[in-house]
């Protein structure tokens, strides 16, 4: 896949360091890489930098830590970083530059469908049980971000509206990754680490479902409605105001999913 052009990409949310609310990050790094504990480290590897990167913390163009900063925040040995590079530089995603100028660098943020979910953990979940979760996860976002979003957030929100619209009704990927990019922009905003990686993940495995309903029946010009609609609910900061837009933002996939869970075997007893 070929990297956005540079007209198109996103203000950059803000970062980690703006405001850490207490908690102890390196302050060489601008996202929170966490611990890996899993025999498959370095498909965890992969899938962490993908969503880094997904997510706007790292731009086309930009230096990403160093193996040695990668090591350590994920808690693995270099070798395993070694391992996931390969698979990153492999797919066109990173490019390794050599030299005193050298590092790690972002080749593009389309990011490959077999890079997202490489981690697998939520591949045995049913289509019901992943939208079912994506509710409650999605409006306790929405609800930090009106508490702490400041205008870099809201300006990065709507660059991804912006850039929806206007490929609204071009290919499909480039139109998913601004529609994921606004709720990655809502979950930076909301400064909670744990639930905007499950936010990513929940998002990454129903694109990988639902790509016909993505592609087909899912009318582009509503998401932008909802989109813009949201942003100014988390503008307003009042809570009920958030509430309601969530739950409108989330019915028609979740409509969907209750019909294909009445017609079909459920994924995780078939």
């Amino acid at each position: 896949m070929n990297a956005l052009k540079t007209g198109e990409a996103i203000g950059r949310p803000a970062t980690n360091d703006d405001e850490d609310h207490g908690s102890r990050v390196d302050p060489s790094l601008h996202w929170y890489f966490h611990p890996i504990t899993n025999s498959r480290a370095h498909e965890e590897v992969v899938e962490q930098i993908a969503y880094a990167i997904l997510s706007g913390a790292y731009s086309v163009g930009e230096r990403l830590p160093s193996v040695e900063q990668l090591a350590q925040a994920m808690n693995v040995s270099k070798p395993v970083i070694g391992e996931a590079l390969k698979v990153l530089t492999k797919s066109k995603t990173l490019h390794v530059q050599r030299g005193s100028t050298g590092g790690l660098f972002v080749l593009t943020n389309r990011i490959k469908e077999s890079l997202v979910s490489m981690g697998g953990q939520m591949n045995r979940l049913s289509l019901t049980e992943i939208v079912e979760a994506r509710h409650p996860i999605e409006l306790q976002l929405a609800l930090l971000a009106g508490e702490r979003a400041t205008e870099t957030d809201f300006a990065a929100m709507q660059s991804c509206i912006d850039n929806l619209r206007k490929h609204r009704d071009g290919d499909l990927m480039l139109r998913m990754r601004f529609d994921h990019l606004f709720h990655y922009s809502i979950g930076r905003a909301a400064r909670s680490r744990a639930l905007a990686h499950y936010q990513y993940q929940l998002l990454e495995q129903l694109f990988v479902l639902m790509q016909d309903y993505f592609l087909y029946r899912e009318d582009p010009n509503l998401v932008v409605d909802l989109h813009e609609r949201t942003l100014a609910a988390i503008r307003s900061r009042q809570p009920e105001a958030i509430r309601q837009i969530i739950a409108e933002h989330m019915r028609p996939l979740e409509e969907v999913a209750t019909t294909a869970a009445l017609r079909l075997p459920d994924a995780a007893s078939a």
